[in-house]
């Protein structure tokens, strides 16, 4: 049987590491893995992604424009941009889009709002769904379980672009967007969380420490929150940073087909979308949203990847 001083760190333990000043093994692997190159860049693209769409207006500003003024002597005869790159230039810094002459600068920043807000939104919602739905199908067994694994079986079962575009042709235009792709993502989103805690979480009620619980009269509440749930904590964390890249994705191919944000609100898959039809006219146009798209989502997944790692209890790379 295994005693507190072969299982769980003791208070002990915590005051001897304080004295020596050493870190916990799993925290000094955790930085430690965050400190590699590969990790410490994509965590500062993050960042700057992050406060680009904190404070896209101010940097917009910098430049001396916005997302919605349309400068139409940035374009040639044929409604493309003039000059080289796109329009690159001192007061247009990416160059402008096409047909319309809006500063193409202030689009990427004001879309990284929209884009990082949909995504991490609706990665929350999943990850809420997924992880309740998850540990009652696990803990409860029977019937529940078979609920949910239907209801998982269905869900999965949806072509997810197919019903995405008829929510949009069934809500009005003046509705909300960003909600409805919100929702529609994150409401597709929880199947894949749901069966990996459900999993983990049939292990945990298993454990004598919860048998006995539920011996002395444990409610499923208390089980759900102190035993359970600390339990996954680690698997829904790095589940969630994984899924989350994807999810970006997820707005920007719903926006590029035209049925995700609507003009004139940026939004990365629909400047990219726009771009398509100026592809052999400009291609510079396209470079810029897509360019950030693919380094938003690649840090996001080496983030996801160097934490899955850390956390791994059978040890990952550190």
């Amino acid at each position: 049987m295994m005693t507190q001083s072969e299982g769980l760190p003791t208070e002990t333990t915590s005051l001897q590491d304080a004295a020596t000043g050493e870190e916990p093994p799993r925290r000094r692997s955790l930085g430690h893995a965050f400190l590699r190159p590969l990790p410490l860049a994509a965590g500062i693209v993050v960042v700057i992604s992050l406060l680009a769409a904190l404070c896209a207006p101010q940097l917009a500003a910098l430049s001396g424009n916005d997302p919605f003024t349309y400068n139409v002597d940035a374009l040639a005869p044929d409604t493309s941009p003039a000059g080289p790159l796109g329009g690159v230039s001192a007061e247009h810094w990416f160059g402008v889009e096409p047909g319309t002459g809006r500063d193409l600068f202030s689009l990427v920043v004001y879309g990284a709002r929209v884009s990082l807000l949909i995504g991490i939104a609706s990665t929350l919602l999943a990850t809420a769904i997924g992880v309740v739905l998850g540990i009652v199908a696990g803990a409860l067994g029977g019937v529940v379980e078979k609920l949910v694994d239907f209801a998982t079986d269905v869900t999965l079962g949806f072509p997810f672009l197919i019903f995405a575009i008829a929510l949009s042709a069934l809500f009005p235009l003046e509705a909300p967007r960003a909600l409805l792709l919100t929702l529609v993502i994150g409401m597709f989103g929880w199947p894949g969380i749901a069966r990996v805690v459900a999993a983990e979480t049939r292990v945990v009620v298993r454990q004598p420490y919860v048998t006995a619980s539920r011996v002395m009269g444990a409610r499923f509440g208390h089980v759900f929150r102190h035993q359970v749930l600390p339990n996954v904590a680690s698997t829904v964390i790095v589940f969630a940073s994984i899924s989350l890249p994807g999810r970006i994705a997820a707005e920007a191919s719903l926006s590029f087909l035209g049925v995700g944000m609507l003009p004139p609100t940026p939004s990365w898959g629909r400047s990219i979308g726009d771009a398509i039809s100026w592809l052999i006219v400009d291609p510079a146009f396209l470079l810029f949203p897509a360019a950030v798209l693919f380094l938003v989502t690649f840090s996001f997944n080496i983030l996801g990847d160097t934490l899955r790692d850390a956390l791994d209890p059978r040890g990952g790379r550190s």
